[in-house]
């Protein structure tokens, strides 16, 4: 008995470290690809990079990532073609509001998709698989360049917290100025041009001379001068205005409050806020992934960026951990502001 139980030890020793090695292989590859985070030789949570280990598989990745653009898919489709906002037949008051902010949710999904895709964790043994489901989720949030927000959000991984960090307010860290500025930053004339088009695209119309199309007729009805028959793409205008405009705008502000906004808040506007210094979320994995996929377990992003998104929970019990045990701390939030410092 003695015997076999050294032999059933050392079988488990040897297989914990030929899974070690297979781990350090896959972080080493993912190191050449997707730089990490500069470093301070005093920062005590250096020890601790390696205390979490990514997936050893992307099945979960890549379910994941379709779960979320499927169900954008069938909430959009709802909003589009099985919602009715005026007129008879219009739809229960439940079923509007409901869809809207289903959908509203799901399209913040969409770009945690991209930005999983973004870290290399959609799918890490397959670079032109993840890129390419990145691609697709951020061309149906909002049309944005996945190349150009790929390159921008490396920087703010670089730079967190600084001038350089594409991402940082430019002075005033109240809110909607930094919103704004946030925004303005990752659009761009190409991205509106595909906006333009998709829904034009979606208005087209079924006139007494066939497909009219992407025509003058659609211009003046997509500006909502005219409206006209509903056709058979023909949504309606108001259901593209709630719907195609509403709903990611109010999307993206919820990834910057929680992504963004919240994590990086100095303490004084002069402040700069390395990735060190980011704020994260303390309650509930479940809350958490209510507020913005667990995206508020921001520290934990930035010390491990190549955890997916849905294993920031992992992360955060790391974390908690090291707390209990004195290992680190974190400095408090600063003030919210609305309008100015």
């Amino acid at each position: 008995m003695a015997v076999a139980s050294d032999v059933a030890a050392a079988l488990d020793q040897a297989t914990q470290r030929t899974a070690a090695s297979a781990d350090d292989a896959q972080l080493e590859a993912w190191g050449k690809q997707y730089p990490m985070p500069d470093e301070r030789k005093d920062d005590p949570s250096n020890h601790a990079k390696m205390l979490y280990r990514p997936p050893r598989s992307d099945a979960a990745g890549l379910l994941v990532a379709a779960a979320v653009i499927g169900s954008w898919a069938l909430l959009f489709s709802h909003a589009m073609w099985g919602i009715k906002l005026d007129g008879p037949g219009r739809s229960p008051w439940w079923d509007i509001v409901g869809t809207f902010f289903g959908l509203e949710f799901a399209s913040a999904g969409l770009f945690i998709t991209t930005h999983d895709a973004m870290h290399g964790t959609v799918c890490f043994r397959s670079r032109r698989l993840n890129d390419a489901v990145g691609w697709l989720a951020i061309s149906l949030y909002a049309w944005f360049d996945y190349g150009m927000l790929h390159k921008k959000h490396w920087e703010h991984h670089g730079y967190t917290g600084t001038h350089d960090d594409p991402d940082f307010h430019s002075g005033n860290s109240a809110l909607l100025p930094w919103f704004c500025r946030f925004m303005l930053g990752y659009s761009t004339p190409l991205q509106f041009a595909k906006i333009f088009a998709w829904t034009m695209l979606l208005q087209v119309q079924e006139g007494k001379g066939g497909w009219e199309g992407l025509v003058v007729y659609d211009y003046v009805d997509i500006l909502g001068w005219v409206q006209g028959p509903k056709g058979s793409l023909g949504v309606t205008y108001w259901n593209l205005v709630v719907y195609l405009a509403g709903a990611p705008i109010l999307a993206a502000f919820r990834l910057f409050y929680f992504g963004t906004y919240l994590p990086h808040l100095p303490r004084d506007g002069k402040e700069e806020m390395g990735w060190q210094k980011s704020h994260s979320f303390d309650g509930h994995p479940l809350l958490s992934f209510l507020q913005c996929y667990q995206f508020g377990y921001h520290w934990e992003h930035h010390r491990w960026p190549y955890a997916p998104w849905w294993q920031l929970h992992v992360c955060k019990g790391i974390t908690r951990r090291l707390e209990a045990e004195g290992k680190f701390s974190r400095q408090p939030p600063g003030k919210q502001r609305l309008l100015w410092e």
